[in-house]
């Protein structure tokens, strides 16, 4: 650049004019050039500085989510945990209400033992009794002359039945079968399960039926009475009377 500016310059220079008025001005171009390169690098720096500016800040944003998820993960694994011991309570909890649950059972079924043993064996003491009071009332109220008292198996219709008192003998000079049913507390229920019973009995006499027990329910006592039945209590009472 600077010979071909130097060669236009002697047409109106002098040799040594023509050369240093080229060199200046090729020195003036480069300071021009390196101050256009200088500016341009100034806006690359700052354009860099302000993306720069804007990635230090994503990266406060970006620290401030780490830093609350982190935090909210810490709440969680604090809540599954309160979580496991709630459930490992929970757990305990049911195994002792099982056991307990196992114990009551047991204790259930040892009281239904007793129970029944003891039913059975205040069944058999009634048994006995109605077996040596009721022949005497039947004799005072109806007049029997008995001929047979004790438990016995009868057959029904369909299959057979032990009875808890059987009597057997004449009133009258008629044959008659007294059927009993011997139960601490006679109920309705039991009142008419039992007529049923009796009146599928096949015998050729009279056949009555007969109650003895403890106590009556009220609507028990209308049915005995209804059905011609009749009861004899613990204390000899006889009931319709």
């Amino acid at each position: 650049m600077s010979s071909v500016l130097e060669e236009k310059l002697r047409a109106a220079f002098p040799p040594e004019q023509a050369h240093l008025l080229a060199e200046v001005i090729r020195e003036a171009y480069d300071d021009l050039v390196k101050a256009k390169d200088f500016n341009e690098l100034k806006s690359i720096v700052a354009d860099l500085a302000q993306a720069q500016k804007r990635t230090e800040e994503r990266v406060d944003q970006l620290t401030v989510t780490v830093a609350e998820l982190a935090e909210a993960q810490k709440r969680t694994e604090e809540r599954v945990e309160e979580l496991a011991q709630a459930q490992k309570r929970t757990e305990e909890r049911v195994d002792q209400l099982a056991a307990a649950q196992e114990r009551t059972e047991r204790a259930v079924r040892q009281l239904a033992r007793q129970v029944g043993g003891l039913s059975e064996a205040l069944g058999g003491s009634l048994e006995d009794l109605a077996l040596e009071v009721v022949p005497e009332i039947l004799e005072y109220r109806w007049g029997m002359e008995i001929e047979f008292c004790d438990r016995d198996t009868l057959p029904l219709r369909n299959g057979e039945y032990e009875f808890d008192l059987v009597i057997r003998g004449q009133v009258h000079g008629e044959p008659l079968l007294v059927l009993g049913e011997v139960k601490s507390n006679i109920t309705e229920s039991e009142v008419e399960r039992f007529l049923n019973l009796v009146a599928q009995v096949e015998a050729s006499e009279e056949i009555r039926p007969l109650f003895f027990g403890y106590r009556l329910e009220r609507a028990a006592k209308e049915l005995i009475r209804d059905r011609g039945a009749v009861m004899v209590s613990t204390r000899g009472k006889y009931f319709p009377d």
